[in-house]
């Protein structure tokens, strides 16, 4: 199973112009961050952390046995 975790509630998240919560900043963070952690998924990693283009730490993502939630 996989499990990923995303707090959308920094400033990565929104309007950088206006500092407002904005859906399509929140929307084109989410999947910018979506897009990192698939490469990483790729190169083999089965866990890590999710970062917004500031540099933090916004959630984590991991593989694990079913039923081990």
């Amino acid at each position: 199973m996989f499990k990923l975790s995303i707090k959308t509630g920094y400033a990565a998240f929104c309007d950088p112009t206006t500092g407002e919560e904005s859906s399509w900043d929140e929307n084109h963070e989410v999947a910018r961050i979506l897009r990192e952690i698939a490469d990483k998924i790729d190169d083999g990693r089965r866990e890590g952390k999710a970062i917004d283009y500031n540099g933090n730490s916004v959630g984590e993502y991991t593989f694990y046995e079913k039923g081990a939630d």
